[in-house]
């Protein structure tokens, strides 16, 4: 039977998710924003931090190689793991690929040079090396994500569960997220559009979603008055993939009003709904802390931000237990 006749029986319960990485591990976040200086290291690393002191065993992932921040945040000159540990282990115990540290439950894992991250590594094979993780289903898996809007930067936050979009107040920020989630909806629907061999069908309109002027809303409203069966496909792809968001850097109340704004014009424009996961407060000592070279353990409980991060920890881990097995 060919994939188109495998259309005359299409609904939403059986298209597939081609974002799963079908591990055991549910809270294996990617930390992204599309743009330097949102805060994203920053956010990780008190993430790691809340989390290890609630006493959940934390994989903290760094995969960015032009400002390896978390080393300075947490303390560290060098990573004794390499995320390629992780993947290729063999007959290890996971006490071994976790020695102590600056916080017993926190192990920071250095990305840099990864099979996962090879600049041609095709979509699949990363899925199929992620499922290696499977064996560290207790853990909280942390990816922070470099800048930009790479394939390997989309790919991983999408196949997170979920990933989790920096921002700040900047307009230029708001402006880089929009177009990062953007061109991860587009990789998305390049998935399911190879997947479904449907190339020839959309060729003629797949321009107008690459148009920055263009959203993909309207996008999917041609497909709907073309064919109802493929857009069927996107919708349910789209209803699949649900973004957390945190608002960082605020300063007043204008700014902690931003995340529902952004949630609103994510769900119009972009047809996506985002799980808005809380504000975090500029503290600048905070920020300042690479340039200072001071760990972000000796000031992270006294920091104004510390409430605001727990809190969204805690949202976290609930989202996690409630994800299906």
């Amino acid at each position: 039977m060919t994939k188109e006749k495998s259309f005359l029986h299409l609904n939403e319960n059986n298209i597939p998710l081609l974002t799963s990485h079908s591990s055991k591990t549910k809270a294996l976040w990617s930390i992204g924003g599309g743009k330097e200086g949102t805060g994203k290291s920053l956010v990780s690393s008190c993430l790691g931090i809340e989390l290890a002191n609630l006493n959940h065993e934390v994989f903290l992932i760094n995969t960015d190689e032009t400002e390896p921040n978390l080393l300075t945040f947490l303390g560290l000159k060098e990573s004794k793991l390499h995320l390629d540990d992780l993947i290729s282990r063999k007959n290890k115990k996971t006490e071994e690929l976790t020695p102590s540290g600056p916080l017993s439950h926190l192990t920071l894992i250095q990305g840099k040079g990864s099979l996962l991250f090879q600049p041609d590594l095709n979509y699949y094979k990363k899925l199929t090396l992620l499922r290696h993780l499977k064996e560290f289903e207790n853990k909280v898996i942390i990816f922070d994500l470099g800048s930009g809007t790479i394939n390997n930067e989309i790919d991983f936050f999408i196949i997170a569960n979920p990933g989790i979009l920096v921002i700040n107040p900047d307009p230029v920020s708001i402006e880089s997220a929009y177009y990062f989630l953007k061109s991860c909806i587009i990789r998305i629907f390049k998935l399911y559009i190879d997947y479904y061999q449907i190339h020839s069908f959309i060729k003629s309109i797949t321009t107008q979603i690459y148009d920055s002027s263009k959203s993909v809303y309207s996008f999917l409203n041609e497909i709907i008055s073309r064919d109802r069966t493929y857009a069927q496909i996107f919708f349910t792809a789209l209803k699949q993939f649900r973004p957390g968001l945190i608002v960082n850097k605020i300063r007043d109340e204008k700014d902690a009003l931003l995340g529902e704004s952004i949630v609103n014009m994510v769900q119009k424009y972009l047809v996506t709904d985002l799980h808005f996961l809380g504000t975090i407060p500029y503290d600048e000592k905070m920020f300042s802390l690479p340039h200072q070279q001071e760990s972000l353990l000796d000031r992270y409980h006294q920091s104004p931000l510390a409430p605001s991060v727990k809190n969204i920890a805690q949202k976290l881990i609930q989202l996690a237990s409630e994800s299906p097995p």
